[in-house]
């Protein structure tokens, strides 16, 4: 693919391809997007940022990979508050060390992950700079008003689920690097297709809405247990947690078996430890943990499996603010795991 010469021919070649999406009135082209919002709704708005070398790497992922993880970790944010997307702007800062195809790569499996859910990419900005590639990706949706999810929202004695295989991401990155030159063919396929092809929880995020009983949902892209206690202090409950209740499939033990055997563990730990720590620990899966009525769980059960997304009972809410895990011993552990803090690992 030829590189377009100026900004502005960049600019057109990135937005020819790009469906206009419903409720658009003025799209790409213009100062500004004009869009309209559907009576009797309220506006959801998140915005992520991809920073070369701290979010991704080209030797690990693909831009076209990265620019479908990109949408997915705005559109977990939209499942976490129950809402759907509708549109979202792109601006791209750009090295000279990136071409303008891998750009397009990028920008279009970003739409097309986008697009799965009814959204739209309708504007956003170019610019050229010396210093890491940089992808801001800002997604708006709409709720029912006044029926949209927090975190804040739980109450004793509500059950406490998370969809998928959280820890995955952590899992998959740690394989990749495990070595030199870094490689993904160290993470077994089935894991590598959940970091590189992120399945968006929005679908069943709604389902649920409609069914009413979620007290309180967080996106846990920051680690299990880190998310979880954003919740609880949010909602103002402690929590207890089961260890052997946590989804652990085979591809994440044999990750945890992997990583331990490698020193890439704590030494002196159990492998049932070094997954359980893989599990809860600072992550960057796209999932989603829901505290909610526990007579709902049936019914939350079967909208699962016809929304193909696998939910995992891990725990209940609880009075006061102590947050345990009940090990696979029966002993109770003070649950204090931290998650991925930009500004900790400088």
């Amino acid at each position: 693919m030829p590189e377009p010469g100026s900004e502005f021919e960049r600019i057109a070649a990135l937005v020819s391809s790009l469906p206009r999406g419903e409720g658009v009135i003025v799209g790409p082209g213009d100062d500004a997007a004009v869009l309209r919002v559907r009576d009797g709704r309220d506006l959801v708005a998140t915005t992520d940022t991809f920073v070369e070398g701290r979010h991704f790497r080209r030797d690990v992922l693909t831009p076209a990979e990265t620019g479908a993880r990109l949408a997915a970790a705005n559109l977990s944010d939209l499942a976490a508050m129950a809402a759907e997307p509708r549109w979202a702007l792109l601006s791209l800062v750009l090295p000279p060390s990136w071409t303008h195809a891998e750009c397009m790569m990028l920008e279009r499996a970003c739409a097309r992950a986008l697009a799965a859910d009814g959204a739209a990419i309708v504007g956003g900005n170019l610019a050229a700079g010396e210093g890491p590639f940089t992808a801001t990706l800002t997604l708006l949706g709409e709720v029912e008003r006044g029926m949209q999810w927090t975190r804040g929202g739980a109450k004793p004695g509500d059950l406490v689920a998370v969809t998928g295989a959280p820890g995955s991401a952590a899992a998959f990155l740690a394989l990749a690097l495990s070595g030199d030159p870094p490689s993904r063919s160290r993470a077994a396929h089935e894991l590598a297709e959940r970091v590189v092809a992120p399945p968006s929880r929005v679908r069943f995020a709604r389902a649920l809405a409609r069914a009413g009983g979620v007290h309180a949902a967080i996106d846990i892209s920051d680690g299990l247990a880190a998310d979880l206690a954003h919740a609880c202090t949010a909602s103002g409950v402690g929590t207890r947690l089961l260890e052997a209740a946590l989804p652990a499939d085979g591809a994440l033990e044999t990750a945890a078996r992997v990583l331990s055997n490698s020193g890439g563990q704590e030494r002196g730990a159990s492998p049932a430890d070094d997954l359980t720590r893989l599990v809860l620990g600072a992550s960057d899966d796209y999932e989603l943990l829901l505290m909610f009525e526990p007579s709902k769980w049936s019914e939350y059960e079967r909208l699962a499996r016809e929304c193909a997304v696998p939910l995992t009972h891990i725990g209940e809410t609880t009075e006061g603010d102590a947050r345990v895990l009940v090990t696979w011993r029966g002993t109770e552990t003070v649950l204090d795991q931290p998650g991925w803090d930009h500004f900790a690992r400088r």
